[in-house]
């Protein structure tokens, strides 16, 4: 995510996902989603917010 991000720290989740194909095997497949954006709200682990007709952004949350 943070290869993505923007200066606020948002990263776009296609972006995000396209990257993770380019360097790795990865899939949210194995871990029982269909789409990223699903096992990403699934996790708890990031901010998650919707723009510009339905386009992910996710965060690292604030400490």
């Amino acid at each position: 995510m943070e290869q993505t991000a923007d200066d606020d720290g948002w990263a776009h989740l296609g972006k995000v996902g396209q990257y993770i194909s380019n360097n790795s095997s990865f899939s949210p497949v194995n871990y029982g989603y269909k789409k990223l954006s699903d096992l990403i709200r699934a996790s708890e682990l990031f901010e998650m917010t919707i723009r510009d007709k339905n386009v992910f952004y996710i965060k690292s949350p604030e400490k």
